[in-house]
């Protein structure tokens, strides 16, 4: 039996609230291939168990995990310390047992975590790079088989070979890495496996949809371009199944859509058109880029239902946005913010502090440029700190950056403490700048 882990990360505040979604969609797609191939699966999802505390969740994994030999835990840049510790509790159990990590930290930090955990705790024996649903299946049917015995494992390591995505110490002791490809069609996926997760402790009620995979942006503070190195957009109707698939489980009141759903003008218009015609009448808001939306696309979003439009507006400084490869214009953005509002579509706006070229001049104008903006008590407003993450390239080019990174405690890598700091802004300047602009976003709150 395969059991498929996602650890509980969730603050306190965003449970029970919108914020309070479904888990990584990557372990949802797993289980379903699983499925399909007739291996059994289960999903242990710790965020399911949102009245207990730590030592109480540590007995649940404790209890849940005896009766598996494989696990597939998945993690973020500033969770991978929970993946660690729920690894270090199955090797506690049982060294004989699999522990496979996937996500976006490892795919990028597999060496480093790779070769430090060999020289300590020996807890990981694979890592899935980038796109899993590939590799995950290959090495869970390799594990599986009769043929493979641990103690004889460093005699199949040929059979590793073949399996692209793939990451492990070998026999000798050395890093042993098989490129990952992106070769993923999204439209032969299965719908993920949401029939999988418990209804026992909590159920949800806020489901997400992957319409794409890969950016054709370069941001340099997203990794997404370079976790899948090329742009897929899945088919009108692979997104409609799965739209009537969550309506069919019935504890399903809100639909998100991920990644921007206008990448491309003739998808974003099928996209909208596809709610018209076929009637659906749940709930739903999107991610988008909104420098692109006329009073035209406005209005399809409005008749196709859109209770939320989120988009990333950085800054409102030209050559913020443009050091950062971020090409938008402010003022392009704010008439699409305009015309959504005339069709009463609410709107959360991203902002970020601490972007290489920032300076206190820069702040000072995007902060005007907030107050200006046309949003109500209908509309949210997010302020966050530049965060390097593994992947992108603040993390890859630093010295192109200019910048000096503070902290290498992975748990702070959360958009909400200072990580590095800029030849222009120093990390005092930047925790103060930061605290105007919380005050900013607090302002903002209160009004609603």
């Amino acid at each position: 039996m395969i059991l498929l882990i996602n650890p509980r990360t969730s603050k306190p505040s965003e449970v029970r609230t919108q914020f309070f979604r479904e888990p990584n969609l990557g372990i949802l797609y797993l289980a379903a291939i699983l499925d399909l191939n007739d291996i059994p699966v289960d999903i242990l999802d710790l965020e399911q168990f949102i009245d207990l505390n730590d030592y109480e969740l540590e007995s649940v994994l404790k209890e849940r995990i005896a009766n598996y030999r494989i696990f597939g835990i998945t993690s973020l840049t500033n969770t991978i310390h929970l993946a660690l510790n729920i690894a270090r509790i199955i090797k506690n159990q049982d060294k004989e047992k699999y522990t496979i990590l996937g996500g976006p930290h490892v795919s990028f930090m597999y060496k480093e975590i790779l070769e430090h955990d060999k020289k300590t705790e020996n807890l990981i024996d694979f890592i899935c790079l980038g796109e899993a649903e590939n590799s995950f299946l290959h090495l869970v049917k390799l594990l599986t088989s009769e043929l493979v015995n641990k103690k004889k494992f460093k005699n199949y390591e040929a059979q590793l070979r073949p399996i692209k995505g793939l990451a492990f110490i070998n026999s000798k002791g050395k890093l042993a890495v098989n490129p990952s490809t992106d070769n993923i069609k999204l439209e032969n996926l299965p719908l993920p496996a949401r029939y999988k997760l418990s209804q026992d402790n909590y159920y949800y009620t806020v489901a997400n949809i992957i319409v794409n995979r890969g950016c054709p942006n370069q941001c340099s503070f997203c990794s997404r371009q370079n976790l899948f190195k090329t742009t897929r957009i899945r088919t009108i109707e692979s997104i409609l199944k799965e739209i009537r698939d969550i309506q069919s489980l019935q504890t399903y009141n809100h639909i998100n859509f991920y990644d921007n759903i206008n990448i491309n003008k003739e998808f974003f218009k099928s996209f909208c058109k596809m709610f018209i015609e076929h009637k659906i009448k749940i709930p739903w808001g999107c991610e988008i880029r909104v420098d692109t939306i006329g009073s035209e696309e406005a209005q399809l979003l409005k008749e196709a239902g859109c209770r939320l439009v989120a988009t990333g507006i950085e800054s409102a400084n030209k050559i913020v946005l443009k050091t950062n490869f971020k090409y938008q214009d402010p003022e392009r953005v704010r008439n699409g913010i305009i015309n959504l509002k005339k069709k009463n579509i609410p709107i959360q706006g991203y902002f970020v502090l601490g972007l290489p070229g920032e300076t206190e001049q820069s702040f000072s104008e995007t902060i005007e440029y907030i107050k200006s903006l046309p949003i109500d008590e209908d509309d949210e407003l997010n302020y966050f700190v530049a965060t390097p993450y593994p992947g992108s390239r603040l993390w890859d080019e630093k010295e192109h950056f200019h910048i000096k990174i503070l902290e290498k405690n992975f748990t702070k890598y959360d958009c909400n403490h200072i990580i590095f700091e800029t030849k222009e802004l120093k990390k005092e300047k930047l925790e103060e700048l930061y605290s105007k602009a919380k005050k900013i976003e607090k302002e903002f709150y209160r009004k609603i």
